[in-house]
């Protein structure tokens, strides 16, 4: 499944103007190359894989946003140039639903991480005898009554 920059849009609830289209595109990339290698381990569905990937895609995308929100101080400065600070309602719901969709997208990697591979899958290679172990630990000189 592919990402498309609209469903994170959709996922963040931010307009073009607060959030570009190419931070969209950057949470995208890291987020598909995040959670592709861990899938590669991983017995998880590919539905799950995918859902992981937009979750995690959208929690960076609001961080990109969260970032410039947060960092910005509102409050004026008055005429001797010392700047007055005011409440920022705003920074502290940013900050809240940012910590929302990391819960989210934390989630759905736990699903990716915890779901190991089935036979069906990949099978575990049996552990074969290296040149370097000592002969006395070798599998074909251990006493198999054990």
């Amino acid at each position: 499944m592919v990402i498309l920059a609209a469903a994170v849009r959709a996922g963040t609830n931010i307009d073009v103007n607060s959030l570009s289209d190419e931070g969209i595109e950057s949470a995208i990339a890291r987020s598909e190359m995040f959670i592709t290698s861990l899938a590669v381990i991983s017995g998880a569905s590919a539905d799950v894989v995918a859902l992981a990937k937009l979750n995690f895609a959208i929690y960076l995308a609001y961080q990109i946003y969260a970032d410039r929100i947060v960092e910005t101080l509102p409050g004026s400065f008055d005429q001797q140039g010392v700047f007055n600070p005011i409440a920022n309602p705003l920074a502290r719901q940013v900050v809240e639903k940012l910590r929302s969709l990391k819960q989210t997208s934390d989630e759905t990697l736990d699903q990716v991480r915890n779901t190991p591979l089935s036979a069906s899958q990949g099978e575990t290679p049996m552990p074969s005898d290296l040149e370097y172990y000592p002969e006395a630990l070798k599998l074909s000189n251990l006493d198999s009554d054990w």
